[in-house]
């Protein structure tokens, strides 16, 4: 069934946390929307109860992304939440396709791939919608509303941070998936560009310079506690004084994230195994991990908007607090709290926006992500040229790939900058991939 006549025909690569948990379940409480009709997933368990939970047949739930190509048509909505690495390879076979790619952060792994899909996005047949969920959050919709609407004057400088949380760090980039650049990404890009591309998208222009630094100063061997074993079940004396042991973390009543990722059977004995044998019981200063636990990054955008970027792991809440410095008053907000507060100089007013609590993940984002898509493709089909206007509506999207590369050579250039000292000149680098515009001690 295609979108015309009812719920969008989609497909889904990666049954994991985001795929099946997020679109998975937003498509089973909305089956009006969306439908999927096949699966792609490695995993035997995740591959069966997907496939069980959306009626999909054995023909059309395979154990490889490569399998699930002969199923793709152009009308199909392709929702890519494999592994970072794997990304760039299944778009471009996608696009080959011809049909509409949903596609998880981040898009692609290093300045290569990002500029052959630069080009690539330049051409009528690209049809990919990024799930920068942070735009289409209450919070940050109403962030950019306010300042197009001029309410502080004329932007001039914005401070964003972004608060990781001890354990949500420790779980995704010391012990978890995104913990070695080598076998993912660096963490200013698999966590944080998010934020570079808000600050994008809040500025309202391209970034003309960029400089960074950062390092791994926490979650490293040196910082062991004395006689620390390398698992946390392996008698560790440090168990009642350490915020990272694992059984504290994951054998709790709690089985929503993030302990249903460390396993698939959320029983107690599972998840005991788990830590037990897996890697979300190692010992924390024990990883293989080696990325970044702290980075801030300054941005110069060429309508002269100053940005101030800093990413923390070792802060006890989740969230992101914002400053907006403006003309004529200033905007603060801090993002899980839910609320914004405008304040101006000429009258001394303070106007707070109760934004609350947001319902789904990503403080609201995820379902507004897909509400958007859904929105998309219903104007699509009632347009009199569907095949057509598909390309612009997408283009149009609040996160077209067009528009969502940006924040990935930010990030790009913001690792570099970090490893080298440098200043990034955005247009050299997006150019020739590497810029030296001024070495600095940093």
């Amino acid at each position: 069934m295609n979108a015309q006549k009812g719920a969008i025909q989609s497909i889904l690569i990666g049954a994991g946390n985001r795929g099946a948990e997020t679109y998975g379940r937003f498509a089973l409480a909305h089956p009006w929307l969306f439908k999927f009709t096949a699966v792609a997933e490695p995993n035997p368990v995740r591959r069966t109860n997907f496939a069980a939970q959306h009626d999909i047949s054995e023909e059309k739930s395979t154990d490889s992304w490569e399998k699930l190509l002969e199923f793709v048509t152009p009308r199909d909505v392709v929702f890519v939440c494999s592994p970072d690495r794997f990304h760039y390879e299944q778009v471009l076979a996608l696009i080959e396709r011809g049909c509409s790619i949903v596609l998880e952060k981040p898009v692609v792994v290093n300045t290569q791939q990002c500029a052959t899909l630069s080009k690539l996005a330049l051409g009528k047949n690209t049809n990919i919608i990024v799930c920068h969920v942070l735009r289409y959050t209450p919070f940050f919709s109403t962030l950019k509303r306010l300042l197009d609407k001029g309410k502080i004057g004329r932007a001039i400088t914005f401070n964003l941070q972004e608060n990781i949380a001890y354990y949500h760090f420790a779980h995704s980039y010391v012990r978890g998936n995104w913990r070695n650049a080598s076998l993912s990404s660096p963490s200013i890009l698999a966590k944080s560009v998010h934020d570079l591309d808000i600050l994008y998208w809040l500025a309202g222009a391209p970034p003309e310079t960029v400089v960074s630094m950062g390092d791994l100063s926490w979650f490293k061997k040196e910082n062991s506690p004395e006689n620390a074993p390398d698992r946390c079940l392996d008698g560790c004396p440090h168990a009642d004084t350490c915020p990272w042991y694992a059984p504290d973390l994951y054998l709790t009543e709690n089985t929503g994230w993030p302990t249903s990722v460390i396993s698939d059977d959320t029983s107690l004995a599972s998840r005991m195994q788990a830590i037990e044998t897996g890697p979300y019981g190692r010992c924390v200063y024990r990883c293989d991990n080696d990325v970044m636990d702290h980075q801030d990054v300054l941005i110069r955008f060429k309508n002269g908007i100053n940005a101030s970027f800093s990413m923390n792991a070792l802060t006890y809440n989740k969230t992101r607090i914002i400053q907006i410095s403006g003309s004529e008053g200033e905007i603060v907000g801090d993002l899980d709290e839910g609320w914004i507060e405008v304040r101006t100089f000429l009258h001394g007013t303070k106007e707070r926006i109760q934004l609350g609590s947001s319902v789904g993940g990503h403080n609201g984002g995820d379902v507004g992500l897909m509400n958007d898509i859904a929105s998309i493709f219903k104007q699509i089909d009632d347009s009199p040229d569907p095949e057509t206007n598909k390309t612009i509506q997408i283009k149009n999207s609040k996160s077209s790939i067009e528009e969502s590369l940006e924040g990935h050579w930010m990030a790009f250039a913001a690792e570099e900058s970090r490893k080298k000292g440098i200043f990034i000149n955005m247009d050299a680098y997006k150019r020739d991939g590497v810029s030296t515009r001024e070495t600095v001690n940093i």
